[in-house]
């Protein structure tokens, strides 16, 4: 009888009191090929036979397939692989936040510098404040300066 062989996947939850919680995912891998594998939920009291044969039903949706090696795949085979392509999805998570917050900002900065909007306080490029204040609506596209964030990107052809 096969052993279970096991593909795992970290997640970032919030427990009751809002403390944030990292947590291991791991799933059976019910069969795999040189290039894929397939995958499901542990059901912890089935062997591996059991399992592939109750996932095996007739619009059973609860069986993934995933590419090996795929570093933006949901799970990955080692908990190694795992934690790095968490901390991957973290990280750029995070860069696409702060170039969301630099961008929010400069496009309040360059409403409040055209005189449109009142009440905003601006530091350093970055709004702290906001009191929903309009002056006047522009009647144009209005341009502000490209911020520190946006130089890592590229922006590419469209």
């Amino acid at each position: 009888m096969p052993e279970k062989k096991y593909c795992y996947r970290y997640v970032d939850r919030h427990d009751s009191e809002g403390r944030a919680v990292i947590e291991l995912d791991q799933c059976v891998i019910l069969r795999e090929t040189e290039k894929t594998f397939w995958y499901c939920w542990d059901l912890p009291y089935m062997t591996l036979e059991q399992l592939q044969v109750y996932r095996s039903r007739p619009g059973d949706r609860s069986v993934k397939r995933c590419l090996k090696g795929a570093s933006r795949s949901n799970y990955h085979m080692t908990r190694e692989e795992a934690l790095a392509a968490f901390t991957y999805r973290k990280s750029f998570q995070l860069s696409r936040i702060k170039l969301t917050l630099e961008k929010v900002s400069l496009c309040l900065a360059a409403l409040s510098r055209a005189g449109h909007v009142e009440g905003l306080e601006v530091v350093d490029g970055e709004v702290l404040a906001y009191s929903r204040t309009v002056i006047s609506v522009p009647d144009c596209t209005i341009i502000g300066e490209k911020g520190p964030e946006a130089e890592n990107y590229s922006w590419g052809e469209y």
